[in-house]
């Protein structure tokens, strides 16, 4: 599996020209967290821990194969 470069595939969304274009955003998969209240609550702390885990666990798993 090689590594993807998004600024090369996907330059439109990351790089955007100077004046405003209309483009269209692919479908993709991401994690999220749901919810409202203070973002400083111990709740919203413990989302985010566990968001940045599942995350870097998962960016990680081609370089444990």
């Amino acid at each position: 599996m090689s590594k993807f470069e998004w600024r090369k595939q996907l330059k439109e969304l990351y790089l955007p020209k100077n004046q405003p274009i209309k483009i269209e955003v692919p479908a993709m998969k991401y994690f999220t967290i749901e919810g409202k209240g203070n973002p400083n609550s111990e709740r919203f702390k413990e989302n985010i821990e566990i968001l940045y885990a599942l995350s870097y666990a998962i960016r990680m798993m081609p370089k444990k194969e």
